[in-house]
């Protein structure tokens, strides 16, 4: 019995085996689609992957019905994923002359034009649609990500903004809203501006020291991102006697080249010939966004005092929603241990990437704050807690500031304690 149930059965699966391996759709079956049924066909292919039968059904249906948009769209969309721009560019030249306000053919040519990195051209094809479609939100995202192409983030942050009030649960919008407010794509404010700083450190144990630091500058926006030059001056205090008797300069340049809408660099480079500061001081880091809402870097910080300290870091930030989580590293080879620092800085974004509140918890000492004698310290223990504010104020300024306590070794297995007072103050010479 069982023996003939399995001659039965066993053609059966043969069957269903071999119709699982043949394709979703013959050819020559296009033919007897109505026009309606063939270009859902054609839509399913393409969007299955099997772009040569969507092209072949398309092609079909374009032989019945010449004027047929919706499969000239399609087809233009197919090509220019295979990269083929200028055959998309013909198949909607020719539904747009028909139509110029045709919807689908407006959007699927700002998606070639910014594929093919053309974003000057996109921005202008959705103001054009926008004529045609006033408030669309599609449009309205695709003008939004035409300006951030084109580095002018403010604007499309203007746009991307009231789209999410109008529309909090659009995923798209609140991908790209995302990305802007990322520390390395923070330019909401693509201007030059004037800065003023303070910086104090105050040490009573194991001995009472003030430190002093003052910053004037001035930061130009420029085609590849912010430069910035500063000047600092600053001085010590050991229980009221000052340690120089002139205050030490530090010259300091910085920027942020953009290399990619993905990617970008922080150079910083500080000279001085005081005793405050070290002789070189300066730091490089390549920062790249990754998908899902991350961020990483690599890079290093070094200083020279009378010896050349080297500092290896990076960083692995997250965004979740307007909170942003970001740990980072420090590493310090020794002659015979490493120095091993860590950070994490956890912070919420209100209304823009420049209005925000966060706290910073470390443990050991991080070469991107102002130590003095950081260099006869860096093998030894540490553990700080911080907060930090940025807050715009009217149009054209902006105010940040930090306080942090510090639990340090000062020496073996003797501690102290240091308190860090940080404010600035941006004067934006154009608003928003």
């Amino acid at each position: 019995m069982n023996k003939i149930l399995l001659k039965i059965i066993a053609p059966v699966f043969f069957l269903f085996a071999l119709n699982a391996e043949l394709p979703a759709q013959d050819s020559r079956n296009f033919v007897k689609h109505s026009d309606d049924s063939l270009f859902i066909v054609a839509r399913n292919l393409a969007y299955e992957g099997e772009t040569a039968m969507a092209l072949e059904a398309a092609g079909i249906l374009l032989d019945r019905n010449p004027m047929h948009h919706d499969a000239m769209v399609l087809i233009a969309r197919i090509y220019a994923w295979d990269k083929n721009y200028e055959a998309a560019r013909k198949y909607l030249g020719n539904v747009l002359d028909y139509n110029q306000h045709y919807y689908d053919a407006l959007s699927a040519l700002i998606d070639v034009e910014s594929w093919e990195g053309n974003h000057e051209n996109a921005f202008e094809t959705a103001g054009k649609a926008l004529s045609f479609h006033p408030g669309d939100t599609g449009f309205l995202y695709q003008k939004a990500r035409a300006l951030h192409y084109m580095d002018r983030n403010s604007e499309a942050a203007e746009i991307l903004e009231e789209l999410a009030d109008s529309d909090p649960v659009n995923q798209e919008v609140l991908d790209l809203l995302e990305r802007l407010r990322m520390p390395g794509f923070y330019h909401y404010r693509e201007n030059n501006y004037l800065l003023a700083g303070y910086y104090g450190e105050f040490v009573r144990e194991p001995w009472s020291r003030d430190f002093h630091m003052g910053t004037a500058g001035y930061s130009r926006y420029t085609s590849i991102g912010p430069v910035t030059g500063k000047i600092n001056f600053a001085n010590t205090y050991f229980d009221g006697t000052g340690l120089t008797r002139y205050p030490s300069l530090q010259y300091e340049i910085e920027s942020y080249p953009k290399l990619t809408t993905e990617s970008y660099l922080l150079l910083n480079y500080a000279y001085s010939r005081g005793d405050v500061f070290p002789r070189h001081r300066g730091a490089f880091e390549y920062f790249r966004n990754l998908p899902g809402a991350f961020e990483a870097s690599l890079g290093v910080r070094f200083m020279y005092w009378n010896d050349l300290l080297i500092f290896y870091t990076g960083s692995a930030g997250y965004y979740y929603g307007n909170m942003w989580f970001s740990l980072r590293p420090y590493l310090i080879l020794g002659e015979n241990e490493i120095s091993g620092s860590w950070y994490l800085n956890v912070r919420k974004y209100f209304s823009s990437a420049d209005d925000y509140a966060g706290i910073i918890l470390g443990y050991g000492l991080s070469p991107d704050e102002t130590v003095p004698e950081i260099e006869d310290r860096v093998f030894l223990k540490a553990a700080s807690i911080g907060l930090e504010l940025s807050k715009p104020i009217g149009n054209r300024y902006l105010l940040r500031s930090s306080l942090r306590y510090g639990y340090e070794e000062y020496q073996d297995d003797f501690f102290g304690n240091r308190w860090a007072l940080n404010i600035g103050l941006r004067y934006y010479l154009t608003g928003r």
